[in-house]
């Protein structure tokens, strides 16, 4: 296990920040028929410059939409024919910081629980708070690389 990246982070929230859809929402109409309508292009010019079939544009322009299995090849010989360049990238739904720190928080509070309640069995029970408790493992572990 390793420590999370602190920097690479706060880079990837910077990036997040300039991405002009930064919101992770996708266009409704998908971004090959947006394009493709811009441009002023059919399904059947695009097919031929791209090389394949109509209907395997046609599949793309759906799968885009329906979130479904989408070709990057297909993706890319449609951006290159539309004078685009294909990128992709993962955009974090939320705070990448707190992700980690929301999912070492769940880990330190299933193992304190489970020591709570091995220790009850015993009579040995921990009086402090349990909140502060999960906090300072929650901490503990994402200073330690063992959130995961």
């Amino acid at each position: 296990m390793s420590k999370p990246n602190l920097l690479t982070l706060e880079q990837i929230e910077r990036r997040k920040q300039k991405l002009p859809w930064g919101s992770g929402k996708s266009v409704e109409t998908g971004l090959i028929r947006q394009y493709r309508e811009a441009l002023g292009m059919t399904l059947s010019n695009l097919a031929d410059n791209t090389g394949v079939a109509t209907s395997t544009i046609a599949q793309a322009e759906r799968r885009e939409i329906n979130g479904s299995n989408l070709n990057l090849d297909t993706l890319q010989r449609a951006a290159s024919a539309m004078n685009c360049e294909l990128t992709y990238t993962f955009i974090p739904k939320t705070n990448m910081r707190k992700f980690i720190e929301k999912q070492a928080y769940k880990k330190a509070k299933r193992i304190i629980e489970r020591a709570d309640l091995h220790m009850s069995l015993e009579d040995q029970k921990v009086q402090s708070e349990i909140n502060k408790r999960i906090r300072r493992l929650a901490e503990k572990l994402v200073n330690q690389g063992k959130v995961w």
